[in-house]
C-alpha cells in the first residue's frame, strides 16, 4: 500500500521535531554520462583530465597589468654609431689694415689764388629828408670806394685727424678804384683788404675727390687810396665770418689741391679819412650808423701735409 500511495504512507510515519532530526546525508554525485563510443578502430578513448582547474565565474575574473618591458637594447654584434671628430678650433686671421693716402696728423701749409668781389655798405649816412622834419639812413655802397680785384691767400694749420683741419689765414685782395670819383681829396688809386681769421675745414673724402667746407671767424680791414695821398681807411670789424664751399682732390700723401667758393658778411665800426701826415679825422657823423657789408671770392690753391704720421 505504500508502494502503491506513496504520500500515504509519509503520512503514517512520525516526524521527528527540528532540533532532534538527524542530518540529511550528503547525496552521492551523479555519475557522468558515459562517453560516446568512438569508431571500431580507434582505441579505448581516454579519460578527461581530472586536474585541469575549474573556471571561476563570471564575477570572480581579474585583469593583471603586466609590467612594462625594457627596451631592447643593442646586441653586442652591432658597432656603436659613428661619430665624426669635432673640427679644430682656431682663431681667423684679423682683417687686412685699411691704406690710407691722407695722413693722420700732420702740420698743414696751404696757399690760394683767385678773384675778390666787394659788395654791401660800409657805412649808412643820415640824410634829411626833403621837408626838414628829420632824416633817413642810406647806405653807402663799398663799390663806391673798391672795385673786384686779384686776392691770394695763405693758411697754416694742424690735421687734427683725416677729415678736418684747424687752422688760420691771412687773406690780401688788391682792389680796383672804386666808382666815386669826386670828392675833396679827388680821385682813387685804387684800394685792397686784408682778413684775419681762425677756421675749421672738413674733407668727406680725404683720400681722393672729396666735398670740401670751410668756415672761418676773424678781422678785416679796408682801405681806398686816393691821388693826393690821402687813404680812407675802414675797421673795427672783429666779428667777420666766411664760409666756403668746394672740392679737394687728394695727389699723393703729401700734396691736396683745392678749389673753394666763398662768401662773407660783417660790418665795419669805424670809418676814417687819414692824410699825408696820419692825421685821422672821422668820415661819419653823429646820425650816421653802421652797415653791413659782405665779400665773395673764388679760389683754387694747394695744401701740403709736412712732417705726416705713419698712418
Amino acid at each position: 500500500m505504500a508502494a502503491v500511495a506513496p504520500s500515504v504512507a509519509r503520512a503514517q510515519i512520525p516526524i521527528a521535531p527540528a532540533s532532534t532530526a538527524a542530518p540529511t546525508p550528503a547525496l552521492a554525485p551523479t555519475p557522468a554520462p558515459p562517453a560516446p563510443a568512438g569508431p571500431p578502430d580507434a582505441g579505448p578513448t581516454p579519460a578527461p583530465p581530472t586536474d585541469a582547474p575549474a573556471k571561476a565565474p563570471p564575477g570572480d575574473e581579474y585583469f593583471v597589468e603586466q609590467p612594462p618591458r625594457a627596451p631592447a637594447g643593442p646586441s653586442p654584434q652591432d658597432s656603436p654609431p659613428f661619430e665624426p671628430p669635432p673640427p679644430p678650433s682656431f682663431e681667423p686671421p684679423p682683417p687686412p689694415e685699411a691704406r690710407h693716402l691722407a695722413p693722420q696728423s700732420s702740420l698743414v701749409l696751404g696757399a690760394r689764388i683767385g678773384w675778390f668781389f666787394p659788395f654791401g655798405n660800409v657805412w649808412a649816412k643820415a640824410k634829411p629828408v626833403t621837408s626838414g622834419a628829420g632824416y633817413i639812413l642810406q647806405g653807402v655802397p663799398w663799390r663806391d670806394y673798391a672795385a673786384s680785384g686779384p686776392m691770394f691767400e695763405l693758411n697754416v694749420g694742424m690735421r687734427l685727424s683725416r677729415a678736418y683741419t684747424a687752422f688760420g689765414l691771412w687773406e690780401r685782395a688788391q682792389l680796383g678804384s672804386g666808382r666815386s670819383d669826386s670828392g675833396i681829396d679827388g680821385a682813387q688809386n685804387g684800394a685792397e683788404t686784408d682778413f684775419w681769421a681762425i677756421g675749421l675745414r672738413a674733407s668727406s673724402n680725404p683720400d681722393a675727390l672729396g666735398f670740401l667746407t670751410e668756415v672761418a671767424v676773424g678781422y678785416r680791414r679796408a682801405r681806398t687810396f686816393f691821388e693826393n695821398d690821402v687813404q680812407y681807411q675802414f675797421t673795427d670789424a672783429p666779428f667777420e665770418a666766411r664760409l666756403g664751399l668746394g672740392g679737394e682732390w687728394r695727389l699723393n700723401r703729401m700734396t691736396s689741391f683745392s678749389s673753394l667758393l666763398t662768401i662773407g658778411v660783417g660790418g665795419f665800426g669805424s670809418v676814417e679819412r687819414v692824410g699825408p701826415t696820419g692825421t685821422a679825422l672821422p668820415l661819419t657823423h653823429g646820425l650816421d650808423d653802421g652797415d653791413g657789408h659782405a665779400w665773395a671770392t673764388l679760389t683754387i690753391g694747394g695744401h701740403f701735409d709736412l712732417i705726416p704720421s705713419k698712418k
